[in-house]
């Protein structure tokens, strides 16, 4: 065996493997000396591989959850990330549709105050036009009652009881 050259001597890494090759060769040699021996080294040798198998597996399915566990993180997030902008985009929608709401009903008071308004002149004019009829009707009256009292001395010459002294 030839070993590559080190700066103090001979690279110790390769040595040292060699020597560990070596003592396991020696090791196997005189354990296998007998059958008993050889069938009970077999059976370390499996129950290694054994180990080192189960070993390998758990490795790989710690692996395999961990990554499917990064994968429900990410895949929690998508939906988290999803259903917040879900709810951002109602919240935008309720305050757009509130706002409309507070808007249409701005404008409803305000014509329903200018109806009010409307209908108040009208209901003035009413009063000032009733009283203008009013005032005309008395003054028709009056006017009447004194046609009649004329009428009525022209026609007889004694006195006549009118309406205005009460005695009529």
């Amino acid at each position: 065996m030839r070993f590559s050259t080190a700066i103090r001597g001979y690279d110790r890494d390769e040595v040292d493997g060699y020597i560990k090759r070596v003592n396991e060769v020696l090791a196997e040699l005189q354990i296998t000396k007998t059958p008993e021996t050889a069938v009970q080294r077999a059976l370390e040798q499996v129950d290694r591989e054994k180990e080192s198998v189960i070993e390998e597996a758990r490795g790989a399915a710690e692996e395999i959850t961990a990554r499917s566990r990064s994968r429900a993180d990410d895949r929690i997030q998508e939906a988290t990330e999803e259903a917040e902008g879900v709810r951002d985009a109602a919240a935008r929608k309720a305050q757009e549709l509130y706002e409309t709401a507070e808007r249409e009903a701005r404008e409803m008071r305000e014509r329903a105050e200018q109806r009010v308004c409307e209908l108040e002149a009208q209901v003035e004019a009413m009063i000032e036009k009733r009283a203008s009829v009013i005032r005309e009707l008395r003054d028709l009256a009056d006017d009447l009652d004194e046609a009649v009292v004329a009428d009525a001395r022209d026609r007889d010459p004694s006195p006549v009881p009118t309406l205005a002294d009460g005695t009529g």
